[in-house]
């Protein structure tokens, strides 16, 4: 997925004032900006899939993500989808492996501090990592925020990128091979 993601962040780099991409991109700052506070992940479990992917956003923002980032990330996989000829191209497909791409990001919640041992008598670090479970109603929440912000940018430029992609890394391995003449 890494070089279609590279190839949309190409193709951002040279496009930043076409209105598509302007309109996508404004769309996943608003996104981000209303997204509620960040919710310990400890703290998830029984909370609805909407409430879970609002959390997510608010992750999102927290670690600075920007949303051009998310841009690329939609528009990679949605390449990579729709140049992978055995892949499954249908929505749910596309904007889950977005999401999860998205989730992977800012999804854990990590505390640290200092508690006293007595057998020392001294100070021990302690740390807890705990991550929110990724289930398919959270994911497709974020998908379809991801698609309703970039659904129509990557239906113009999805071409685009995969031609960027081809370019600098070649077919996609699912392609045939081409018989050459000896």
């Amino acid at each position: 997925m890494l070089p279609y993601v590279r190839s949309a962040e190409q193709w951002i780099k040279e496009h930043r004032q076409d209105p598509v991409y302007r309109g996508a991109y404004w769309e996943l700052e608003y996104l981000l900006a209303g997204a509620i506070r960040v919710d310990p992940a400890m703290n998830l479990r029984g909370q609805s899939a909407e409430y879970r992917a609002r959390v997510a956003f608010a992750r999102l923002r927290a670690a600075e993500i920007p949303a051009r980032r998310l841009v690329a990330i939609y528009l990679g996989v949605s390449a990579l989808i729709e140049d992978d000829w055995k892949s499954h191209n249908v929505r749910e497909f596309r904007i889950v492996q977005a999401a999860k791409a998205v989730h992977r990001l800012a999804s854990g919640t990590h505390r640290k501090w200092d508690f006293w041992d007595p057998l020392t008598g001294g100070a021990r670090p302690y740390q807890i990592h705990a991550y929110p479970r990724s289930s398919g109603h959270v994911l497709r929440k974020i998908g379809e925020a991801l698609e309703k912000a970039c659904a129509e940018l990557a239906r113009q430029v999805v071409p685009e990128v995969i031609a960027l992609r081809t370019e600098r890394y070649g077919p996609h391995p699912s392609h045939p091979q081409i018989a050459k003449a000896s």
